[in-house]
Order: structure tokens, then C-alpha cells, then sequence
């Protein structure tokens, strides 16, 4: 990934070298968003087409449960590479998904492309707040030695600014060290 000179890193998101980054990042996101509205809003009439009532559950928790595997994978794929790769795996599976989902002759078929969909948008997700990392917050203000945790005591730091994306999460759970007593 290019590292943007210092006066850009100050510049608005939608400034000329942040416009394409943001509305690229915007519209993968809208897209993902507005997937997971069309199929809410269809899926009853889909499911009673399909015969497929007794999937009905599946087709929307499946994508939920395939999701977290796909941005497991993408956090850690992220750190050891960058995020293109998961970025462009997670677009091209989460496409593919919607053309399973929406050719699908049978419900099984749905919720199959329903599944390659999720792991597609997990992907998608954790890569977006790699290049967020990189890219919109700058170098200086990373921490520099440790975060404090929301549970007391502190997380420790990431040696790669990529990391960045798991900070959150982390604090939250297994990367912070308990409160000294």
C-alpha cells in the first residue's frame, strides 16, 4: 500500500488523496449493507418459493457464523500480508455468494451462497479497517507502549500498524493483561 505524504494525512476524507479510498471503502460497506436489507426484506417469499421454510433460520444466522470465520481470517491474513488480498478475496467470495444466493435452484443452494457471502463481507470488513489503520490515522498518533483496558490493567501493544483493526476487540478480551491488584 502507498503512504500518503504527511500533508495529505491531515486532509479530509474526502479530500483528492483520501476520495478514492473513502468512497471505495463506503460503497463496499453499502453494499454489504444493502444486501443484508434486499434479503431481509425477500427471504419469506424466497424461502415459501424454494420450499425451503424448515432453512429459513439458517439462511440468515448462517451468514452471521460465517462471518466471524471470515474476519478471523482476514485479521490474521491482514497482519501477515496487508490487506489487498483479503480485500480482494472477500469482494470476489461475497459476488460469487450473491450469484449462488441468487440463481439458486433450491434452498440448500441459497444458503450455501448465503455462507460464501458471509465469510465475503468478513473478509471485506476487517481488510476496510486495515487500510483505515494505515491509511486515515497517522503514524504518530499510535500508542506507544500500551492502551488501558476497559477492565483495568493494560493490552499490550501491536508491533504492526495493520493491527490496528483488532485493538478494539482485543481490549475487550484476551490481549489485555488484568488489573494489578
Amino acid at each position: 500500500m502507498t503512504t500518503l505524504p504527511e500533508t495529505a494525512s491531515r486532509a479530509g476524507v474526502l479530500s483528492a488523496a483520501y476520495r478514492s479510498l473513502t468512497l471505495g471503502a463506503v460503497a463496499l460497506i453499502s453494499l454489504i449493507a444493502f444486501e443484508a436489507l434486499a434479503v431481509a426484506t425477500a427471504m419469506p417469499t424466497v424461502a415459501r418459493a424454494l420450499d425451503g421454510l424448515p432453512l429459513y433460520a439458517l439462511a440468515f444466522a448462517g451468514p452471521l457464523a460465517s462471518g466471524v470465520v471470515g474476519m478471523v481470517a482476514s485479521g490474521l491474513w491482514s497482519d501477515a500480508r496487508g490487506p489487498a488480498g483479503p480485500l480482494w478475496t472477500g469482494t470476489a467470495l461475497f459476488v460469487l455468494g450473491l450469484v449462488l444466493a441468487a440463481t439458486a435452484p433450491t434452498m440448500g443452494v441459497l444458503v450455501l451462497g448465503r455462507l460464501v457471502q458471509g465469510v465475503g463481507g468478513g473478509l471485506i470488513t476487517v481488510a476496510l479497517y486495515v487500510v483505515v489503520g494505515r491509511a486515515f490515522i497517522p503514524a504518530r498518533s499510535m500508542p506507544g507502549s500500551s492502551s488501558p483496558s476497559p477492565r483495568g490493567g493494560s493490552c499490550r501493544p501491536s508491533s504492526d500498524r495493520s493491527s490496528l483493526a483488532w485493538s478494539s476487540p482485543i481490549s475487550a478480551g484476551g490481549g489485555c493483561s488484568p488489573a494489578s491488584p
